[in-house]
Formats: C-alpha cells, sequence, structure tokens
C-alpha cells in the first residue's frame, strides 16, 4: 500500500496521538470537511507550518546574534567582500 501525502509524495503512515481539547477537535473536523481532508491531514498541514515558523524565527534570531551591531549597508558590504575574496581564492581552480 502506497498511501499519498502532501505534494502526490509516497509517505508511509505512522501511529501518533495527540490530545486536543474538545473545542479544538471539532473546529479542526469542521474545517477538514470543509476542505475535504481529514482531521489528520488539516493538523499535519498545521503543524509543518508551525515547525517552518518556529524554523525561521530561530534562523532570524541567529543571524540577528551574529550581524552584531551591524547597519544594513554594513552587511552587504560585508557579503560583498567575503564574496569577492571567496571568488579571488578559487579563481583558476
Amino acid at each position: 500500500m502506497n498511501p499519498q501525502g502532501y505534494n502526490n509524495e509516497t509517505v508511509m503512515a505512522t501511529d501518533s496521538n495527540i490530545t486536543l481539547p474538545a473545542d479544538l477537535l471539532a473546529q479542526v473536523q469542521a474545517i477538514a470537511a470543509k476542505e475535504g481532508k481529514t482531521a489528520d491531514e488539516l493538523t499535519a498541514e498545521a503543524m509543518k507550518r508551525e515547525v517552518a515558523r518556529r524554523t525561521l524565527e530561530r534562523l532570524k534570531t541567529e543571524a540577528t546574534a551574529r550581524r552584531g551591531n551591524m547597519t544594513d549597508e554594513q552587511v552587504e558590504e560585508y557579503v560583498h567582500k567575503v564574496i569577492h575574496e571567496y571568488r579571488a581564492e578559487n579563481r583558476g581552480r
């Protein structure tokens, strides 16, 4: 059996249980039914979005910490400098 996942990917289903408050579950089921999806599909989509959102937030925080007090212009100058140095070092390889 090859269940079709999002974007027509072949996926293997795994069993897991998530507890939701009854009112939230009812909302999920109602939205899923309206969209022609299962509650599991709708929940998986929501979790993927949340994981992506949190990952992006973490990356933004890390980038901010790395950039220190540099202005946007200073960051842009630094990036161009690093690219130029990289290309100069790798020229002729």
